[in-house]
Formats: structure tokens, sequence, C-alpha cells
């Protein structure tokens, strides 16, 4: 059995590329959509006045994207959660109140990965295995935990930094607009502790989502959600 011990002696032995691998394959990490393909996911929500607005945007373009929600958040705004599974989106788990796991003891991220998946399919009625870590962190003890939780674990490939103070459309388009063929791009509906107040405006991202989808299916690639 890989040990959190015998997974940090391996990484160290074999590099920053090696980390990747090694960490992805205990943790069953998927980077990767299906090829022709392109996902929008979007992290943090669901918030109303922003989370609506993203679900407004995607019903006019007629694309299905995955939304990993915060557990608390998802708790204090069902409706949300409810719109965005009726909508035909995905919807997965990003903890329970988005602690950052470099900060965060083993048993409590185990509290807040297993609560934070339990609040949104109390939501919904259903259990989800959809999840991606707050700050897309995976330590080598997070990667055994993710693993005996028997998640499905989905990072990014496109990261246009949409959550930054001062983030702009034409930033955020230039970034995300070059999406190829297997590509997941991070986007937040929400912002959890943000940097500064301005981040919690999602009008950048939400005005950016028309030019990125254009851009995505001139190159003749599918919009669609995760797999599970």
């Amino acid at each position: 059995m890989l040990t959190p011990a015998r997974l940090s002696a391996a990484v160290t032995t074999r590099g920053t590329r090696a980390l990747w691998r090694v960490k992805d394959a205990v943790a069953q990490v998927h980077r990767r959509a299906p090829e022709g393909s392109v996902a929008l996911t979007f992290d943090d929500g669901p918030q109303p006045g922003s989370t609506d607005r993203v679900l407004d945007v995607l019903a006019e373009l007629d694309v299905r994207a995955t939304f990993f929600c915060v557990g608390a958040n998802a708790r204090e705004h069902p409706e949300l959660v409810r719109r965005i599974r009726a909508e035909g989106h995905a919807v997965g788990s990003h903890s329970l109140t988005h602690p950052h796991p470099r900060e965060t003891s083993l048993g409590d991220l185990r509290r807040e990965y297993v609560h934070g998946r339990r609040a949104v399919a109390g939501v919904l009625g259903a259990d989800i295995r959809l999840f991606r870590p707050p700050h897309g962190h995976l330590g080598p003890a997070g990667s055994v935990l993710v693993r005996r939780l028997a998640v499905s674990t989905w990072l990014w490939t496109v990261d246009p930094q949409d959550w930054r103070p001062g983030a702009t459309v034409d930033g955020i388009v230039s970034v995300a607009a070059r999406a190829s063929s297997g590509d997941v791009v991070l986007f937040h509906d929400w912002v959890e502790q943000p940097e500064a107040p301005e981040a919690l405006d999602r009008s950048a991202t939400v005005a950016a989502l028309p030019a990125v989808v254009r851009a995505v299916r001139e190159r003749g690639l599918r919009l669609e959600r995760l797999p599970t």
C-alpha cells in the first residue's frame, strides 16, 4: 500500500513532473476532458447575483458545464444548486468551507471533503462523485485521502485567472479562448476568500463566456460536462 510517507519519498526522488504523475495516479485525478471536447468548469458557488447570471448565459449559448459547489454555499442557496442540475449541468463538491489544504490538518481536511459532499448531495437528494479540491491543491497525504473517499477528482488544464481582482474580459478571453481538444477550463461563478473585494464582481467572467464559447466552437470542438 502506498502510504503518504512512501508517496513523499517517491516524488522527492523523481522530480516535479513525477510529483504530478504519482499524485494523479494515487488520487485518481483527472485533468483531460474527452478528445474533441472542451469542458467549462465553475468553482466556489453557488451565489445569487453571479451563479444565476452564469446560468443565464450558458442557457442562451446552449452550453452544458460543470459546477463545483462549496457545501456551505449549497446549503444556503439550494435553489441554485437544483437549477444547475435541472438545466443539464454536472454538479460536484468543492469542500464544505473552502479551506486551503496546505493550512489544514488531514483530519480537518477529511471532514471538509466528506461534509462538503454530503451538503451538496443533500440538496440534490442524490450522491455526487465529482470533486475538486480547494485551490486545486493535492499534497501527498491529500492524494491518498481523496482516493480513500472514492471521489472522481478533477483539476484543470487552462486557468484564465478570472478569480484575480481586476481580471478583465479581454484578459480572460485571451487565455480561455485558446482551449483545445481535451482542455478543462477553470472559471469561478463566485470567489471564496477573495484577495480583494472587487474579485467578488463576476461581471468579467460572465461577459467573457460568449467569446470563449464562439472560439471553441469555431475550431469544431464540443462543449461538454465532465464525466463522472
